[in-house]
């Protein structure tokens, strides 16, 4: 301005637009460039592959979930030595604040786990140790720091990072089995995290939703001549039942599980197809893919009746109204586990008008898991509601791997035998 280069009206000009373009260059680059990590080939292993170890993802949010989840490791855990597991524990953090993850990432360099009092460090520390030392499981731990908008896509990406076939979550709320007395809810926002997972996961994903798993059964091996842990399968038909048929497959291996398979044979035979805008399904609207989800399905039951002939309990059960029996098996108070798929298209239109009609407490779950984790019915068993591995398009699904303060932290080495 000395030399009479600029004027004061062109060097004003010249400081706005420095100001504009430094506040408009980030929110414009965040919102047009959306870096993507490709999906990786192929698909993960199946449940019942028994050459290499079984990787499967639990996540928790506290010491309230290790029981559940310990114990339904031990259902599948083979007594085949071949057989082995290998266990990722994510702990899930919400961040809040930038200073808030300072500490958190010093605190777990210093003690392990973090973001938890000494007391449940060790509760934590003490039960996986003895997870890993019961049998063929190898407990890996890691912790992820992240908003709930974007945690997900920690979970997802490193699911697929380490190829697992499976991923755990726990339900948002917790009941008392005998009086559903709700013990625990941890917040809509928590329970979007989950539905976000399930819209976007590489893999199979589990949702357990637990009323005591555990508890029951300890107090039945005091009482009954055959100990043994209860657990029946649902299986109306499609990809998902088909998955929960293989993961009954490593259960039937267990010699403290006493399996049941209930098959349910829908007279009337309609077209039940899922509301895209109540739960998505991993199953196609067209007849032929229908018909070919029917041999499929006979396909997988014949394989698994022919495979655990004996060892496991087949119940073909011809009904008019799946819901009605449904909730008989969740109140019987026989099964400490009910398992479930997700989604569900070769059902009865007339069976599942109850289902139907009514507004879904929990959409995420699909028609059956609902019924099942719904208020007031005076359901006892615990539920795992699982959903196969979808096949969507990697451009609608793709994890943005820059944002906004995500940590996921290795936070203690492998313990196992």
């Amino acid at each position: 301005m000395d030399k009479q280069v600029l004027n004061d009206e062109m060097f004003t000009i010249l400081v706005l637009m420095a100001i504009f373009t430094t506040f408009i260059t980030t929110p414009a680059v965040v919102a047009i460039y959306k870096p993507s990590r490709q999906r990786r080939s192929g698909n993960p292993p199946p449940l019942t592959d028994t050459q290499e170890k079984l990787r499967i993802l639990a996540c928790i949010h506290g010491t309230g979930n290790i029981p559940s989840l310990i114990n339904f490791i031990e259902s599948v855990r083979a007594t085949n030595k071949s057989s082995k597991i290998k266990l990722y524990v994510m702990q899930l953090t919400e961040l809040t604040d930038s200073s808030s993850s300072i500490l958190m990432v010093r605190s777990s360099r210093k003690s392990g786990f973090p973001f938890i009092n000494r007391f449940q460090k060790g509760t934590m520390q003490e039960a996986f140790r003895a997870c890993g030392q019961v049998g063929q499981v190898t407990v890996h731990h890691l912790t992820s720091i992240s908003s709930l908008s974007t945690i997900h896509e920690d979970i997802c990406h490193i699911a697929e990072e380490k190829g697992v076939a499976m991923i755990i979550l726990p339900f948002h709320k917790r009941w008392r089995g005998e009086d559903e007395e709700t013990i625990e809810d941890i917040g809509q926002r928590w329970r979007e995290v989950n539905q976000r997972v399930l819209q976007s996961a590489p893999c199979s994903v589990a949702v357990l939703v637990n009323r005591g798993v555990g508890r029951r059964y300890e107090q039945r091996v005091e009482t009954s001549a055959t100990p043994g842990k209860k657990v029946c399968i649902i299986f109306v038909g499609g990809p998902d039942d088909r998955k929960v048929l293989e993961l009954g497959s490593r259960m039937a291996e267990h010699p403290a599980i006493r399996l049941s398979v209930v098959r349910f044979n829908l007279h009337n035979e309609g077209t039940f197809r899922d509301q895209e805008h109540s739960y998505n399904t991993s199953t196609s609207a067209s007849d032929n893919n229908m018909e070919n989800e029917k041999e499929l399905d006979e396909v997988a039951l014949n394989e698994f009746k022919t495979k655990w002939l004996g060892a496991v309990e087949y119940i073909e059960n011809d009904t008019v109204n799946i819901a009605n029996e449904v909730l008989a098996i969740g109140r019987v108070k026989e099964y400490e586990l009910v398992i479930v798929g997700k989604g569900h298209q070769l059902l009865n239109s007339t069976g599942m008008i109850d289902i139907k009609d009514s507004q879904l407490e929990h959409a995420e779950l699909g028609p059956i898991g609902d019924l099942l984790t719904s208020s007031a019915q005076g359901i006892t068993s615990s539920v795992l509601v699982i959903q196969g591995q979808h096949l969507i398009n990697s451009s609608e699904t793709s994890l943005r791997t820059s944002r906004a303060m995500s940590i996921v932290i290795n936070t203690i080495p492998e313990s196992s035998v």
